[in-house]
């Protein structure tokens, strides 16, 4: 990334946005799952698409889910998404982001920085005191990308593969 990160504005998904994110997501965390071993290739589909009828009954209208297309003004198109939720712990309320997705075209120019920046603005007029996620071990790139924005561990699951 070079030079100063850009100015996102989160534009609320419709229902045709949500639909075409779905049909994406759901194949997307089945791979994920099988790639670590948790899901068998069988079975994820039907395991992700469970999962996500399960966490969205009412699809991008859930009570206190938030799906937003990633804008930058003066630029033709959307250069990604993002879905959080707020959620409890410890007594606190916070943020939960399950997924950020920045396009290709758009990576490396500081879309996901600019997106945080945003949520946490938002999280923040929101009395929330919290942004949580979960990222998959092996994501190296999103891991770093978390970490450089202050995100710390808070457990860890190993494995080690014997096979």
């Amino acid at each position: 990334m070079t030079g100063r990160p850009p100015t996102i504005r989160f534009v609320p998904f419709d229902a045709a946005d949500y639909l075409a994110w779905l049909a994406l997501a759901i194949p997307s965390y089945a791979l994920s799952h099988v790639e670590i071993g948790q899901w068998t290739p069988a079975q994820a589909l039907q395991q992700s698409t469970q999962a996500h009828a399960s966490l969205l009954p009412e699809g991008h209208a859930t009570p206190g889910h938030t799906f937003v297309r990633l804008h930058i003004p003066g630029e033709e198109g959307d250069v990604g998404h993002l879905w959080w939720a707020e959620t409890e712990e410890g007594g606190r309320a916070g943020a939960y982001v399950y997924g950020l997705e920045v396009e290709e075209r758009a990576r490396r120019r500081g879309v996901a920085r600019a997106a945080f920046a945003e949520l946490e603005r938002i999280a923040r007029a929101r009395d929330l005191f919290f942004v949580s996620l979960h990222v998959f071990g092996r994501n190296r790139a999103a891991r770093r990308l978390y970490e450089g924005l202050g995100f710390e561990p808070t457990n860890i699951t190993m494995r080690k593969d014997l096979r």
